[in-house]
């Protein structure tokens, strides 16, 4: 494993300085990030993640609380998961996040596993940055100690990234494969299932891939296979960040 307080060492501007999760008070902080970055403005699907029961602010509270107990259940669950946040070195709030999941064997040698969860299955992969402190650098800054975590190791990289993230990601080195929407139709839907596909179905995403090291051509000038050309063992391992 990569020496990762050495990494932040180095990959810190004036204010900003990154370091890893290690106690939950830490994820409870950046909860409250995700929280407050998917309603400023409002991303209708933050629902799915965070079912809030109800309409007032007790409501809101508990799905928080619980929100912040599932994630540190998974996080603790998942020796792969590196939950990374940027710290506001004059206030000393966490104003930003990124998890990283870091595999060194192939996740799925066993095939797909099957998806056992309240509301969203485990192993996802964040990126948030505080409302207040956008256009600050910090998704490059958390983008740019992961990338290196993934180049230390030699390993590939892949996200989905929304519209407003693509072009971060794209500087980083990642290209996107594919565009994915999300098809709510159904065979005799419920006004229910109308009402909720209209209210939190997800603008499309692209998945989006880097190769080591980000080099999309080898040294004899070829062009580097795409993931799908690759063969199994090439998804051995690999770093996601979503």
């Amino acid at each position: 494993m990569v020496g990762i307080e050495e990494q932040f060492a180095t990959d810190m501007n004036d204010r900003y300085l990154v370091r890893e999760v290690q106690k939950k008070q830490e994820l409870d902080e950046i909860l409250d990030v995700i929280w407050a970055a998917n309603h400023t403005p409002y991303e209708p699907f933050i629902q799915l993640f965070f079912p809030v029961l109800g309409f007032t602010s007790a409501h809101r509270k508990a799905a928080l609380l619980e929100s912040k107990e599932r994630f540190w259940k998974q996080h603790t669950a998942d020796t792969s998961s590196h939950w990374l946040y940027a710290l506001d070195t004059v206030t000393g709030n966490i104003v930003g996040c990124a998890q990283w999941v870091i595999s060194m064997t192939n996740p799925f040698a066993k095939g797909v596993p099957k998806l056992e969860a309240p509301w969203w299955p485990e192993a996802l992969n964040w990126m948030a940055v505080h409302p207040a402190h956008r256009l600050c650098g910090i998704g490059s800054l958390l983008m740019k100690v992961g990338i290196k975590m993934a180049d230390d190791l030699d390993l590939e990289c892949w996200l989905e990234g929304s519209s407003m993230g693509k072009p971060m990601y794209e500087k980083f080195g990642f290209q996107s494969l594919l565009k994915i929407g999300f098809d709510t139709e159904i065979p005799g839907a419920t006004d229910e299932w109308r009402r909720y596909a209209h209210e939190m179905t997800p603008a499309a995403v692209f998945a989006m891939w880097r190769p080591k090291r980000g080099m999309w051509r080898l040294e004899s000038g070829q062009e580097v296979g795409l993931p799908w050309s690759l063969g199994s063992q090439s998804g051995m391992n690999g770093a996601s960040q979503n």
